[in-house]
């Protein structure tokens, strides 16, 4: 069962697609991919998607399509024996650039080979991130024309006929990093090179530019793209406190991944369409967003908290009493995962790229717990007498940790929610509380989204 060739379909990578995609899951509390069939199969396609979490980027499509794409990344990732075995076993190929050596950019004959294979067998994908590195922002980055040199390259097989196509993905995190967060996959309609290869014949740059400049729009209008590098930070804390808000306005009665992706692409719009014309009017409201947020922190409360804000207080004290009677039951949970979860943080602390923390927990995650449960259920089936008491245990194991992990996300709701009735119980007959400041923020964003949609 060994791997042949990188452009071949092949079962021992299907089987550690499956434990991904499982492992995916765990990861990630929501998952959600829009228009899958736009992956044309049996043809020759390149993939594109927006990049700004490192690996996890190309996780995606391991994790969440049939497809064994061929991912091409950067060759400095590749550093590790293990680290490099991994991600050649994932299929993905490194590129060299002019900062890895000359020597190094030379290999890069020898990658677009098994490139242009890849294409002519027409089983796997290609996935190219055209930003040439991750970002730390919500932003589309100008694109690098070496994915589009590549492109038409493996076209001149077809000619002017249909061939080769790219296909725009945008992807979006609801935390970089964190564990149990979301994530929105949302891939465009399939670009024909075709269209652009007799230009190419006659003038090789207009072409590559005009494809270029076709594949950022897509990518643009798949993606959270915030342009607006004075409020960058506005936008952000808009997309939780306004999201809501601006479904009501656009009549989107749902509240998936996707309804509050569409919320936040008119939210983004719009404010860049008063930007353009009265960009003094975000001073005022940036400084009511940056205070309300810092006070928000400061309190140890979430937004959602103040949105929510009638609570019941028995109820909730009754819940507070459940999760007290409840915390014994977290011991075993602690104890039975302590070991990988501090392999994982200490290796996480070295880390100085944020943007691939989220990367070394999935992965780290992957192969630390599972390694652990084993020895542990060897010696559990070596030490607990009984079989049956044997196999309970090892199956309590990660249960006991998932256990343990939601009790905590639990915690930290309740307590937020206690934080939120403390502070109201001394503040809520004074001006500028918590509610009001948020009533105030969405009255202000009201009439620039109103506005500009002429309502």
């Amino acid at each position: 069962m060994g791997k042949r060739s990188i452009d071949q379909w092949t079962w021992d990578y299907w089987l550690v697609q499956r434990y991904v995609r499982f492992c995916y899951k765990l990861f990630y509390k929501k998952i959600y991919v829009k228009n899958l069939q736009n992956i044309p199969k049996n043809q020759p396609v390149l993939l594109a998607p927006n990049h700004q979490n490192a690996l996890m980027d190309a996780l995606v499509f391991v994790g969440n399509t049939p497809f064994q794409v061929v991912f091409m990344a950067r060759a400095d990732i590749f550093k590790g024996r293990l680290l490099k075995h991994f991600l050649n076993f994932l299929n993905i190929m490194p590129i060299y650039r002019i900062r890895d050596g000359i020597d190094n950019v030379r290999r890069n004959d020898e990658v677009f080979e098994k490139t242009l294979q890849v294409f002519r067998n027409k089983y796997n994908p290609i996935g190219i991130f055209p930003e040439g590195n991750h970002g730390d922002r919500r932003r589309l980055r100008p694109l690098v024309k070496g994915i589009f040199r590549m492109a038409f390259l493996a076209q001149e097989d077809y000619k002017d006929k249909p061939g080769v196509k790219i296909v725009p993905v945008g992807l979006d995190y609801g935390h970089y990093s964190n564990f149990r967060t979301s994530i929105f996959i949302n891939i465009g309609k399939p670009i024909e090179v075709s269209e652009y290869y007799k230009t190419y014949e006659v003038d090789k740059v207009k072409a590559i530019n005009g494809l270029k400049d076709r594949l950022s729009s897509e990518i643009s209008r798949l993606m959270i793209d915030i342009q607006n590098a004075s409020y960058y930070k506005l936008y952000i804390s808009l997309r939780t406190i306004y999201n809501k808000r601006m479904r009501e306005i656009i009549h989107i009665k749902g509240g998936t991944l996707y309804d509050k992706f569409l919320a936040d692409k008119k939210m983004i719009e719009q404010l860049d369409k008063e930007y353009d014309v009265n960009p003094s009017k975000f001073k005022g409201l940036d400084e009511k967003v940056r205070n309300y947020i810092q006070e928000l922190r400061t309190l140890n409360i979430r937004d959602w908290v103040v949105e929510k804000r009638n609570f019941n207080k028995p109820f909730e004290f009754l819940k507070a009493l459940v999760l007290i009677l409840l915390s014994p039951l977290t011991i075993p949970g602690l104890i039975n995962n302590l070991l990988p979860y501090k392999i994982i943080e200490k290796l996480v602390k070295k880390i100085k790229d944020p943007q691939f923390l989220s990367s070394v927990k999935f992965v780290g995650g992957m192969v630390f717990f599972p390694l652990y449960y084993i020895i542990v259920s060897v010696l559990a089936a070596i030490i607990i007498p009984g079989a049956l008491f044997s196999w309970i245990y090892i199956i309590l194991i990660p249960l006991s940790g998932i256990f343990t992990y939601t009790y905590f996300i639990w915690l930290k709701k309740l307590k937020g929610k206690l934080n939120f009735l403390s502070y109201m119980k001394k503040n809520k007959r004074k001006k500028g509380n918590l509610i009001e400041k948020r009533v105030e923020i969405l009255s202000l964003v009201d009439e620039i989204i109103l506005k500009v949609q002429n309502l």
